[in-house]
C-alpha cells in the first residue's frame, strides 16, 4: 500500500494536467499513487489521460460537483496514510512530496502541511504560504505577492492550510470529517483547517516543499462565481466553528467589523454588478441557518483545545 495518495480535482484541464503530472513523475519520493477526480470534463481530458497517463487512476463524476465534492471522492477512495491535494494548475518541485512527508513524520501533532506556493509565471514572487484568520473571520493569504527574498525559510505553525498543494493525515479526516460539500469551492480548506485546529490538529508551513501555481486557471473563467462563493462560504465556516466563548467575548468587535464591511461595500460599489453577487452570497449563507446550527453543534462537541490556545493562533501571520 502506498504511503500517499495524490488527489487532483479536474475540470477541463487537458492543457494543464501534463505540467502537473510530469512534475509528479520527477518526485524524489516515489511511494505514492495519483488519483484524478474529473468533474465531467468536456475537453477530451479522460481520453487524453487514458492515452498518455494510463497509470493515473481516474474517478469520473457525472457533472461538475465542485472542488469539495471531488476531493472527498478521492480521499474516500484512498487507503494511504497521507493524502496530498494538488490543483491541476500547479507544478511541483522534485522534492515537494519528500519534504511534506518528512514534516508530517517529524510532527505527530500536525494534521496538515502547506507548501511554499510561488507564482508559476513569476517564480520569485509568493502565491501563498498558508492562511491566517482574525477573530472576526477575516482571511489573509500569508506572503501573498511578496518577493521571495528568503524571509520565510523556517518551518512555522499557521492557522490554516490552503488545499492547492498540501498534505493531510487521512486519520484527521476520519476524525473531523471531510471537506464540506456545501461550499462547492473556495474556503473549504479554511473550514476544514478550523475544524482541525479545534480538534487539536496543528497546521505547518513547510518552506522546502515548493510548488508553482498558475493562480485560478479554472475558476477565473467563471466570472462572478468566486465573489458569490467567497462571501457565502466565509459566513458558513465562521459561524459553524467559532466557539461561543469567543463570540461572546468579541461580539462588539465582530458586529462592528462585519456590518461595517457590508455597508462600506454597498455605499462605495452600489452600482457594480459584483456587489449584487457579494450580497447574494451573504444572504445565501444565512438562508442556511438550520444547517449552520446543526453543524455547529457537531463541531463544537469535538473541540479539544482551550480558548486560550485558539486566541493564540488567531490574528497572527505565523504562530
Amino acid at each position: 500500500m502506498p504511503l500517499v495518495n495524490v488527489v487532483i480535482p479536474n475540470l477541463n484541464g487537458k492543457n494543464l494536467l501534463p505540467i502537473c503530472l510530469d512534475s509528479l513523475g520527477r518526485q524524489t519520493f516515489k511511494d505514492f499513487v495519483i488519483t484524478v477526480v474529473d468533474n465531467h470534463s468536456t475537453d477530451g481530458t479522460l481520453e487524453f489521460l487514458a492515452e498518455k497517463y494510463p497509470y493515473v487512476r481516474v474517478i469520473r463524476l457525472e457533472k461538475n460537483y465542485g472542488f469539495a465534492f471531488a476531493v472527498n471522492r478521492g480521499i474516500e477512495a484512498s487507503t494511504a496514510e497521507y493524502v496530498a491535494l494538488l490543483n491541476n494548475d500547479v507544478e511541483v518541485d522534485p522534492k515537494w512530496l519528500e519534504e511534506l512527508c518528512r514534516a508530517l513524520d517529524e510532527h505527530p501533532d500536525v494534521g496538515s502541511c502547506n507548501s511554499k506556493m510561488l507564482m508559476y509565471r513569476e517564480r520569485g514572487r509568493i502565491n501563498g504560504l498558508g492562511i491566517s484568520m482574525t477573530v472576526e473571520g477575516d482571511i489573509d493569504i500569508l506572503g501573498w505577492k511578496e518577493v521571495d527574498r528568503g524571509q520565510y525559510e523556517e518551518e512555522r505553525f499557521i492557522f490554516a492550510v490552503g488545499a492547492g498543494a498540501s498534505l493531510y493525515r487521512r486519520k484527521m479526516f476520519q476524525d473531523i470529517g471531510l471537506f464540506d460539500e456545501t461550499f462547492f469551492a473556495n474556503f473549504e480548506d479554511v473550514d476544514v483547517s478550523f475544524r482541525a485546529q479545534l480538534a487539536g490538529y496543528k497546521a505547518l508551513y513547510v518552506p522546502k516543499a515548493i510548488a508553482y501555481h498558475m493562480v485560478g486557471a479554472t475558476i477565473k473563467k467563471m466570472k462572478y462565481l468566486p465573489t458569490y462563493l467567497n462571501n457565502r462560504n466565509k459566513v458558513l465556516f465562521y459561524w459553524k466553528s467559532m466557539p461561543d466563548e469567543m463570540i461572546r467575548k468579541y461580539f462588539s468587535r465582530i458586529l462592528w467589523k462585519r456590518s461595517g464591511f457590508i455597508f462600506k461595500r454597498i455605499l462605495v460599489n452600489f452600482y457594480k454588478l459584483r456587489t449584487y453577487y457579494f450580497l447574494k452570497g451573504i444572504f445565501a449563507a444565512y438562508r442556511r441557518l438550520p444547517y449552520i446550527l446543526k453543524e455547529r453543534k457537531r463541531i463544537q462537541a469535538m473541540r479539544r483545545v482551550s480558548i486560550d490556545y485558539l486566541e493564540s493562533i488567531l490574528d497572527k501571520d505565523f504562530i
